[in-house]
Formats: structure tokens, sequence, C-alpha cells
């Protein structure tokens, strides 16, 4: 059977590649063959290019402080793009692509379109019909999703757009629960699964497999944001100070706060960090995914409601409330992270929902 996969693989986000290198290897070890379709939607890539032609201006306008402004620009443009190729070669050497025009040249047998924020409108700038199934194909060809997702509810203006698309699909899953009751709730007719995250797909030892390691004997404390925030940027220090462990710093945003030792990271590092790191503090959704699976010591960070149900719906999978927090006060000591048969439940999960469409 050939599957192919459209989600946002071409986007230069740790999440983003790993999810769709999860579930590219899951349906390969379970003996499909499973292409990801490089279908890239332009506003998404142009959101990860790395020029950033605003602060070049504003480099060149304020002349005063251009040395100081230089040499941080040339530091920062040295990793970013350091970085971009990383990601560049794990996306054309470590996923196995296939052409858009692949959906009529050699047909799939299903195309699953997700996981992440597939849905998310305001990332692709409307309703891109490759997200939602909205493309001419071979009639013989099924299309469902895996593990769909988005940050903010939908205009009800897009309603009748939306609810003609899913209606049109062979099968849909969404990764949070919070998800399938909204859908439900202004959609009844439908019928709707939930899954969780690809990355739960993959076992311990075929993440290790990917990891690189981190050239640093030293414990540390590892802190990734998702999204920019002074304050907590000093949640995360306080946290390391407790623990009396240095922070290492990777931010999402590459002109924000960046160690060094990570700022280029690859995906495969940005595991290796994670991995091997004494307690990680994080914002971000795959972060917490990559913590829960590793059973590490970790916190995760609250931004804004949206946000958090996301983080909520899969901390409280796995009984682990106590390690979402808002301030460092709340950082206490917590027992040991145990994810035990969990994993073996999402698998099964997996599995109904693949029986239906497969």
């Amino acid at each position: 059977m050939r599957i192919g996969i459209i989600t946002f693989h071409r986007a230069h986000n740790y999440g983003a590649v790993l999810q769709c290198y999860a579930l590219q290897q899951y349906l390969i070890q379970n003996g499909y063959d499973a292409e990801v379709i490089d279908y890239n939607n332009k506003d998404l890539w142009a959101y990860y290019n790395w020029r950033d032609r605003e602060y070049e201006h504003q480099i060149i306008k304020n002349l005063i402080k251009l040395p100081i402004r230089l040499y941080k620009y040339l530091n920062a443009r040295k990793h970013q793009i350091l970085r971009y190729k990383k990601f560049v070669y794990f996306q054309e050497h470590i996923l196995y692509l296939s052409t858009t025009e692949a959906i009529f040249t050699a047909p799939y047998d299903l195309i699953l379109i997700g996981s992440d924020q597939v849905w998310n409108t305001s990332i692709t700038h409307g309703l891109d019909p490759y997200y939602w199934g909205s493309f001419s194909r071979p009639t013989s060809t099924k299309v469902a999703t895996y593990a769909a997702s988005l940050r903010m509810s939908w205009s009800e203006s897009q309603y009748t757009e939306i609810h003609k698309a899913l209606k049109n699909l062979d099968g849909i899953s969404v990764r949070e629960q919070s998800l399938k009751k909204y859908i439900n709730s202004i959609f009844p007719d439908l019928n709707v699964y939930y899954v969780q995250d690809p990355v739960f797909l993959l076992s311990q030892t075929k993440w290790k497999e990917l990891a690189k390691k981190p050239k640093t004997d030293v414990p540390y404390a590892f802190f990734y944001q998702a999204e920019t925030s002074d304050y907590i940027t000093g949640i995360a220090t306080e946290i390391a100070n407790k623990h009396n462990l240095p922070l290492y710093v990777l931010s999402a945003d590459q002109w924000a706060t960046n160690s060094d030792a990570c700022h280029s990271a690859s995906p495969q590092e940005f595991l290796g960090w994670i991995i091997n790191a004494r307690v990680v503090i994080t914002s971000s959704f795959h972060a917490l995914a990559f913590c829960i699976l590793f059973e590490k010591d970790f916190y995760g960070i609250r931004l804004d409601s949206e946000h958090d149900e996301r983080l909520n719906n899969l901390i409280s999978m796995f009984g682990l409330q106590n390690r979402l927090i808002d301030n460092p006060e709340q950082c206490q000591a917590q027992p040991p992270v145990s994810i035990g048969n969990k994993i073996e439940l999402i698998n099964k999960l997996a599995d109904k929902y693949f029986s239906f469409i497969m």
C-alpha cells in the first residue's frame, strides 16, 4: 500500500519536521510504502526564510550603534544560515520525499494530512486546499487526516467551506480531545477520532538512533522556547539556578536569546539536547512530548489560554499536570516521570484509526 503524507515538513521548526519523520517511519515499520508529498505552502515557507530585511534596514539606519549591531548581526547570521542548511539537509535526506505531481503520476492508495497545526488558517493564510483534502486526485485515492491540530477556533464565516471539506474526507482524526469536542459541537454529523501526536509512535530506541549528543560532558539545564518572552526566560533561569546547572537556551525565534552552543542545532541535535539534559524547561508542545517520551525531569511553562489548551491536553493524558507551571515558585520536587503503559494505549488508538481508514 502506498501512502503519501502532507504536512508542514518544509517548516524550519523542530516539532514539525520530527513529527513528520515519526509518522513516515511508523508507516514504514508497519510495512507501508510511505512518502512525504513535497507540497510547500509559500506563506509558511516565507516565514522561515533566513533573510530578515527589516532588521537589515535597521542596521543601516542606526549608524551610531552600527559596529555593535553589525557584530551581533553577523554572529546571529552565521548560526541562522547553519541552522537553515541543517533543516534543509534533514528535509531532503532524512525524509523520503516525492513531488506534489506524484499524486497523479504515481497515484497513492491513501494520503494522510497531518499531523501538526495544518488547520491553523493564520499559518496557511486561509484555507489551503492541500491541508483539507480539497485537491484533484484519482478517485481510487483515499484522503484522511492524522492528528490534525489548530491553535485557535475557526471563523464562523469559514464553517460552510470547512464542513464541506471535512465531509469529503475518508477519515478525520485530531490531536487533542478538546479539538474533537469543538468539531463535534459545530459539526455533530462528523465522525472524529482522537489520536496522539506521531512522535509517540516511535520507541525511545528509534529516537536515540536519530539523536546527536551535545558536545558537552557537563550536566546542564536545557530551555527551548517556542515563543519569546523575558518573563519565561526569567523562569527558566531561576529553575536552572535552583538545580545549580548552567542553562543552555534554544529559541524558535533565531533573533531571540540563543546559546552559541545550540543556536544552530539541527533536528537531530535538538533531540540530543533534550535527551541528555538534567532538566528541561519549555513552552513548546513537541519539546514537552519528547520530555514525556524520554521520562525527563521537566517543566512546561504556560503562555496563554489557547496555547495552554494544547499543552493541557498533552500533559493530562499522562497525569503530569503539576509539571505545567506559571512561575518558578511552582517548581517543586516532583516524583520521577513514568509513562507506564500509556504508549501502548497511544498505539492502540492509532491502530484503531488506521483499521478504519485502510
